[in-house]
């Protein structure tokens, strides 16, 4: 144990599972990264060509599981699309509690909409 370990463990005033300011910046840090550069596409509108690439990119993938799991009643779509309804139930609940998480959150719900609107497409003009 260091010197300095020991003087923040002997210290009243400090709880002794306080995590450091260091540790605390590391945990957020991550997270802030990511949601600035979606935020800057979602801020910036010389970039939404780009969201919009983007959104239809995995909008086709979000499109083709649903069509595969509602249509062709494919077990392992179905298993894929109650994967990623899974993930996205738990990032939108995180993102109601941390505010760094709410630009993915948006861009998610953007995903489903995409992906809805694409499968009914597919089934509207007979492709699916």
């Amino acid at each position: 144990m260091t010197e300095r370990e020991s003087d923040q463990r002997d210290d009243p005033g400090e709880a002794p599972n306080a995590s450091t300011e260091s540790e605390q910046t590391e945990e957020t840090e991550g997270a802030s990264a990511d949601t600035d550069h979606l935020g800057d596409i979602l801020e910036e509108t010389s970039l939404w060509p780009l969201l919009l690439v983007v959104l239809f990119s995995t909008g086709t993938f979000g499109a083709g599981m649903i069509v595969l799991a509602v249509v062709d009643q494919n077990p392992f779509a179905a298993g894929a699309l109650l994967l990623v309804a899974g993930m996205t139930i738990d990032v939108l609940v995180r993102a109601r509690r941390r505010k760094a998480l709410r630009t993915i959150a948006k861009f998610i719900i953007l995903f489903w909409v995409v992906s809805g609107g694409l499968a009914l497409i597919a089934l509207i003009s007979g492709i699916a």
